[in-house]
C-alpha cells in the first residue's frame, strides 16, 4: 500500500502519512494506481458537485468544479502545461524545447494554453446532459490519468535523468496496463459500450499528443506527461457531452 499512498500524495494535495515526501522510485511503482487516484479525485468532485448544486447555478457550479480539480491537484498538471506550451511552441529545436520547458516564468503561450484548456472543461461540463453528469465526473480525472501512463509506455523519455525515467522504468510490462486496465472497467461498467469508445478515444488523444510531443522535443518529459492529463481531461468531457447529446453514450449502472 506505499506505492498507493505515494501515488495519491503525488497526484493530489491529500496527505494520509506524516513523514518526508515519497522518494520518486516510490512514486513510480505507484503508477498502477494513478487511475484509482482519479476515481478518488472524481468522487470528491462529484460530491461536491452535489451539495454545490444545492446553493448555486448549474453554470456557477461548473466554473467550482474546474477550480476544484486545479486545487485538489495544486494545479500540478496546469503547470505542466504551461511549461509544455512555452517550450513546444517557443523553441526551434529539441534542445531549446526542453531548456524552455525548465524555466519557472510563464510566458504567452504558457497563459493561452491554461486559460484554453481551463475554458474547454468549464464547456464540456457545461454541455453534459443531467443523465450522464455523474458518470463523467466520476471517470473523467481517472481516464486522463491512465491515459497517461499510454504515453509513459508508448513515447521514449527525452532527458537522460529526471522524473520521467524512473516512471518509464517501471511502466512496463505490468503499471501501464494494469492501470489501463482499471480505467477501462470503470468506464465499463459505469456507460456500458459507450466506456470502450470512451477509453478509446482517450488513448487516441494522449497518443496523439505523445507523437506530436515527442517529434518536436524528442520524447516526453514530466511537464509533457502533465499536459496529456490536461488535454486529455477536456477532450474526454467534450467527448462524453457530444455523444451523450446524440445518445451515443448513455449511464449504465447507474442513473444521475
Amino acid at each position: 500500500m506505499t506505492s498507493c499512498f505515494a501515488a495519491l500524495e503525488f497526484l493530489t494535495i491529500l496527505r494520509l502519512r506524516r513523514g518526508p515526501t515519497a522518494l520518486v522510485r516510490e512514486v513510480a511503482r505507484g503508477l498502477v494506481w494513478f487511475p484509482a487516484v482519479g476515481l478518488l479525485l472524481g468522487a470528491l468532485l462529484l460530491a461536491f458537485d452535489r451539495a454545490a448544486s444545492r446553493a448555486l447555478p448549474l453554470p456557477s457550479v461548473d466554473v467550482l468544479l474546474v477550480v476544484g480539480l486545479a486545487v485538489l491537484t495544486g494545479a500540478l498538471h496546469l503547470d505542466g502545461l504551461a511549461d509544455a506550451a512555452d517550450g513546444l511552441f517557443g523553441g526551434r529545436e529539441p534542445g531549446q524545447r526542453l531548456e524552455i520547458m525548465r524555466d519557472v516564468h510563464a510566458g504567452t503561450y504558457a497563459i493561452v494554453a491554461v486559460v484554453c484548456v481551463l475554458a474547454l472543461k468549464w464547456a464540456g461540463l457545461a454541455a453534459l446532459p443531467s443523465r450522464v453528469r455523474f458518470e463523467a465526473l466520476l471517470l473523467t480525472p481517472c481516464i486522463a490519468r491512465a491515459a497517461m501512463l499510454v504515453t509513459i509506455a508508448m513515447f521514449p523519455y527525452a532527458r537522460p535523468a529526471g522524473l520521467g525515467v524512473e516512471f518509464k522504468a517501471a511502466a512496463l510490462p505490468w503499471r501501464a496496463p494494469a492501470g489501463m486496465a482499471t480505467a477501462v472497467v470503470a468506464s465499463i461498467v459505469l456507460l456500458g459500450a459507450g466506456g470502450v469508445y470512451l477509453a478509446a478515444f482517450a488513448c487516441v488523444v494522449a497518443l496523439a499528443f505523445g507523437a506530436f510531443a515527442t517529434r518536436m522535443a524528442d520524447g516526453m518529459t514530466g511537464d509533457l506527461y502533465g499536459a496529456s492529463i490536461e488535454i486529455t481531461e477536456a477532450a474526454v468531457l467534450l467527448f462524453i457531452a457530444a455523444f451523450a447529446q446524440r445518445g451515443w453514450i448513455d449511464a449504465f449502472a447507474f442513473g444521475s
